[in-house]
């Protein structure tokens, strides 16, 4: 071993005297070498820990790397799905403003049907006013055509009692004028009540005059009587205070499409809580998140556009308005006026009302059932009882001319 050369352990300079003597130079020889020795057997322990410490670190950066790969995969998944959620969102926005689109358009609509409604309304007071009028008018008419009747027949009874129960003309012609009044209270006032009665009275006094010659003209004045007993009457009265009831119950139907409310459970991850959350349970934490902030509904049907509280009022004073032009008509007679009416109202139930509402499926039953219903029937034809009396007064003149009616 040359002298140069660094050596581990430890080195001892020992300058022997010059005077001690050579056996004693072998036992420091010795303990020199077995320091050398120990030297080199320590300076190997730090090499050893310095492999173990780098292999320690080696698998702590393996599996840090593995880790945090992981949770890069994991964090690029849920950018995928945020992005996807997002062009989702993005879409739901554009359906939102095209709705918002068709709100404005509709606004505009019903801005244009307001007026319109205000025109109608305008026409309809006129028609009331007029009709209150006319209907004033009517009553007067039929209270003097009452007096007037009562008139005639006073006057026809003191006749008849001036004259005596023997002669029979004054009853034919008592009983022409009762055929007349029938006939005209029929088709001008189509009161059945009453031309049946006049009817009734004619036979009577046909059958006083105790002639069998006027056997026909009773048959023909029974047939009449039968044809009006059989005819029934629409009860208009009836009917207006049914739509009079059915327009009270507009303001309580429910609009189709006026309101979403959703109903918003919050969602919680079932056996965890705030002390339990940890990097493991972070993926199930934002996604919860994120569905409570984000939330998408399926419909089977188209969704209708939703209507402002104010277009709902001139939704419902255009549905009265209808009713009312059909009550109108039901007074005037008018079955196109009353049908037509009827009918615009059941589209708008069916367009604009929640079908699904007890109240609004109850109203279109009862309209549909008015639909069905004839203001207008065709009169029975009671006019021949009153060809008949003048064919035998006819045939009467035509055998004795110039002659009354025998006694």
């Amino acid at each position: 071993m040359k002298d140069k050369d660094p050596k581990p352990g430890v080195v001892i300079d020992v300058t022997p005297d010059q005077g001690t003597d050579k056996p004693d130079e072998a036992p420091f020889t010795a303990n020199a070498r077995g320091s050398q020795s120990r030297g080199r057997r320590t300076a190997g322990w730090p090499l050893v820990l310095a492999v173990l410490a780098m292999l320690a670190v080696a698998a702590a950066a393996y599996l840090g790397y593995r880790y945090w790969s992981d949770l890069a995969r994991e964090i690029t998944a849920l950018d995928a799905r945020v992005a996807e959620q997002l062009s989702r969102q993005q879409q739901m926005q554009e359906s939102v403003n095209s709705a918002a689109e068709a709100v404005r358009i509709q606004g505009s609509t019903l801005g244009e049907q307001r007026e319109v409604l205000a025109q109608q309304r305008m026409a309809f007071e006129e028609a009331r006013a007029a009709f209150r009028q006319q209907e004033q008018i009517l009553a007067e008419e039929n209270l003097r055509l009452q007096e007037r009747e009562t008139e005639l027949r006073a006057a026809v009874a003191d006749v008849h009692h001036r004259v005596g129960s023997s002669g029979t003309q004054w009853m034919i012609a008592e009983t022409e004028y009762l055929l007349r009044i029938a006939n005209h209270r029929l088709t001008l006032a189509r009161d059945t009540d009453t031309a049946r009665v006049a009817l009734e009275l004619a036979n009577q006094r046909l059958r006083d005059s105790n002639d069998p010659g006027w056997a026909g003209v009773r048959e023909q004045i029974a047939r009449d009587i039968a044809e009006l007993s059989a005819f029934e009457a629409p009860d208009s009265a009836g009917l207006s205070s049914r739509l009079t009831a059915l327009i009270e119950q507009i303001p309580q139907l429910g609009i189709s499409g006026a309101a979403v409310r959703p109903k918003r459970t919050p969602h919680e991850p079932a056996g965890l809580s705030s002390g339990e959350r940890s990097w493991d349970t972070l993926l199930d934490d934002l996604w919860s998140g994120f569905k409570d902030t984000v939330r998408i509904r399926q419909h089977d049907a188209p969704v209708q556009t939703m209507l402002a509280p104010e277009h709902e009022f001139f939704l419902y004073e255009n549905l009265k308005l209808h009713l009312e032009a059909a009550r109108l008509g039901l007074v005037r007679g008018d079955q196109a006026l009353f049908r037509d009416n009827l009918q615009v109202a059941a589209d708008w139930l069916d367009r604009y009302f929640d079908p699904n509402d007890a109240k609004t499926a109850a109203l279109s039953q009862a309209i549909d059932e008015m639909q069905a219903i004839d203001i207008r029937p065709e009169l029975p034809d009671i006019s021949l009882s009153l060809r008949a009396l003048q064919a035998r007064q006819d045939l009467m003149r035509d055998i004795a001319p110039g002659r009354t009616e025998s006694q």
